[in-house]
């Protein structure tokens, strides 16, 4: 009973101080239905208060739209496609921020979206047929259960085992079967979770876990998660109880069962822990062809300033060696920009500007480092990331704020900034299905996706193949609409496409398999 008081009292504690990262789902939740007002003010008496059309104007949920259904398109549309009299009222009493806003409101309902659901208590339903796609038929199959709620990390093993993390509940092995075994003991200790208005609200998770590209020879497993700390983190007028965390990499050996050999890979300063909630955190890892390993650190605290500033680690994206130490030609040490003396939690960054990067892998054609990104309400990015450059948040985004207005927050702090220094995305997703992480699909069991991005949702409940040549954007198909939250995507060495999908009836890994008599290669 004391333990669960006492663990109440802390997630009270931090969700009422946790800054930007708590607030910003709640401000989510209370106006998300921001524009079903407008919409019922301006756009009802024709197209009806559920969207389904009436007699004055199209379903806009199912139909065909003559002017488009990209939210660009459907922006034109609601200014401009209709009767001029129309449009010119319409202009009259309507921002270009509400134009704008109607439209991601549209083209979200038509997407099945609605903006304050995160789905985690969706119900979980495996499709019981083949699935057909464009390039290849293919079917949904059970591999894993019983990790708990929170999964979040898979990566695959040479011998076709799995490691698995699990946010609170630790690090796992999956059998080449889809026997879960753990977990492993003697890993960092983790924190509380909590679902608050369906958003998971905690400090101290286990992120992503991938093992070192030489695994075979050295062992070593790399575990990137938040580091969950109570009375080193207090201020001198704070008491010891209150907790904070910061993200933290380490890497260490499995031996008996046990986690082993730790070595700490990159610590931020104390000063930079928060009690900011860990959903902003980031938390992906992924190794070049040289073993660099690079990492994700997500928004952590109030100040908006901070993925823009590099006197601090969040909002960007790092780059270390493989034991630790900082490489000499890390861009922004070169440059000058960070200081040759500064702390190597600010001399490891690669690039900043970033919002929550949920996704991070080494794309092996373009030679590069990719990220998927959520944006706010719209504007998830795709991103080729370019050493030192910037990706332009919270200045920039092709999204909108959750209260419906333009992202321009250098303007309430009076900074200038050039929007032509914001190296630009390579897929703008909007309205935004929350994007998660991603693989570049190597195996040989589906040859029609061979180096494609297969990419996860969560909100969306979604599982989507984009081509590229080169570095620009070809095309888009949804493989799977109305799965479950997919959290991680990875190709097993069996060339099988597995998903993490977290759900609060219990967390499950499934994979993709050709249908039954399909002939691969």
């Amino acid at each position: 009973m004391m333990k669960w008081l006492k663990w109440s009292l802390v997630a009270l504690l931090s969700l009422i101080v946790g800054g930007f990262a708590v607030g910003y789902y709640f401000l989510q939740n209370f106006v998300a239905d921001i524009y079903v007002p407008l919409f019922a003010d301006n756009c009802a008496g024709c197209h009806g208060d559920d969207l389904s059309g009436t007699e004055r104007g199209p379903d806009l949920l199912a139909s065909d739209l003559a002017g488009g259904d990209s939210v660009h398109e459907l922006i034109r549309s609601v200014g401009l496609a209709h009767d001029v009299n129309a449009a010119e009222r319409i202009a009259l009493h309507l921002s270009d921020v509400e134009i704008r806003g109607l439209a991601m409101y549209i083209g979200e309902r038509r997407k099945g979206m609605r903006f304050a659901e995160f789905q985690f208590d969706k119900a979980l339903s495996v499709p019981a047929e083949p699935l057909v796609s464009e390039e290849h038929d293919f079917t949904v199959e059970r591999f894993a259960s019983g990790m708990g709620t929170r999964p979040f990390s898979i990566a695959p093993l040479p011998d076709g085992s799995f490691l698995l993390t699990e946010k609170e509940k630790g690090l796992f092995v999956i059998s080449a079967d889809g026997e879960l075994s753990g977990p492993i003991q003697g890993t960092p200790e983790t924190g509380y979770s909590m679902n608050v208005r369906g958003v998971q609200m905690g400090l101290g998770w286990l992120l992503d876990v991938a093992p070192h590209p030489r695994f075979d020879e050295n062992g070593w497993i790399y575990l990137h998660y938040t580091d969950f700390c109570q009375a080193r983190c207090a201020m001198p007028d704070e008491s010891g109880f209150t907790p904070k965390s910061m993200n933290r990499l380490d890497r260490g050996r499995i031996r008996d069962g046990r986690w082993v050999d730790v070595e700490n890979i990159w610590r931020a300063e104390i000063e930079h822990y928060s009690l900011a909630a860990d959903t902003g955190a980031g938390g992906r890892l992924a190794f070049d062809d040289e073993a660099h390993v690079f990492f994700s650190v997500g928004i952590r605290l109030d100040d908006p300033r901070y993925p823009q500033s590099l006197e601090v680690p969040y909002g960007k994206i790092h780059r270390m060696n493989d034991d630790g130490s900082v490489p000499e030609d890390n861009p922004l040490v070169l440059s000058g920009l960070v200081p040759a003396d500064a702390p190597a939690s600010l001399r490891s960054i690669w690039t900043y500007g970033h919002r929550s990067p949920q996704g991070l892998e080494w794309n092996p054609v373009r030679k590069r480092v990719w990220e998927a990104e959520m944006g706010p309400r719209g504007g998830d990015e795709i991103n080729e990331l370019h050493a030192g450059k910037n990706y332009g948040w919270p200045y920039h985004s092709l999204g909108l704020e959750y209260t419906g207005v333009a992202v321009a927050r250098n303007e309430a702090h009076g900074i200038e900034f050039d929007v032509d220094s914001v190296e630009q995305t390579l897929v703008d997703f909007t309205p935004s299905p929350a994007i998660s992480s991603f693989a570049f699909y190597r195996g040989d069991v589906f040859p029609g996706w061979r180096n494609d991005v297969l990419l996860g949702s969560l909100k969306g409940t979604s599982l989507f193949r984009l081509e590229f040549d080169g570095d620009e954007f070809v095309h888009r198909e949804t493989l799977i609409d109305g799965l479950a939250r997919i959290r991680d995507v990875e190709i097993g060495f069996d060339g099988f496409v597995y998903l993490v999908l977290e759900n609060e009836a219990g967390g499950e890994v499934v994979r993709l398999v050709p249908k039954p008599g399909a002939i691969a290669g």
